[in-house]
């Protein structure tokens, strides 16, 4: 039963993202950079580590995410006196694109889940906190950060 729980949250997570990919290709971004000017929409600024926590990648990938935002006007190195530690904001351009692919989002999620009802909206959204909190749980034998990073996310909120 658990592996095809798992199977099914994995089919519907690569679904899912097929779809948010081809949303935010329209953008020219990936889901990635979506996710790292959406972080950095919620925050101001932030360091390439803080980024590399919340995307679940290491700090050698982020570099290049940045380099290539960077590269596209929609985000910028903040001075620093000490040049180890990089931290990013958004422009202008990229508060304009943020502000439009989540737009783009929040009306395609609504479009997708339209024709299902509320109630099965809460059942799913009580079986799936449930769900997260013991893979958090199981995780945490590993010394796994206490709070999930992904679970902050201004499309989620109502």
């Amino acid at each position: 039963m658990a592996l095809r729980t798992y199977g099914l949250i994995n089919e519907v997570f690569l679904v899912g993202d097929d779809i948010d990919r081809q949303l935010f290709a329209r953008f020219s971004l990936t889901v990635r950079q979506f996710h790292l000017l959406n972080w950095l929409a919620m925050r101001n600024e932030c360091g390439l580590s803080e980024l590399a926590d919340f995307l679940l990648c290491d700090k050698s990938n982020v570099t290049g995410i940045v380099r290539r935002l960077v590269a596209a006007g929609l985000i910028e190195k903040v001075s620093n006196a000490d040049r180890r530690y990089t931290k990013v904001r958004l422009t202008a351009l990229g508060r304009q694109v943020h502000h439009e692919a989540e737009s783009a989002l929040r009306d395609s999620i609504e479009a997708r889940f339209m024709n299902v009802p509320e109630s099965e909206h809460e059942a799913l959204q009580g079986l799936l906190a449930r769900m997260h909190a013991q893979l958090y749980a199981f995780l945490s034998a590993d010394d796994a950060p206490a709070t999930s990073p992904i679970s902050v996310s201004s499309v989620a909120r109502e």
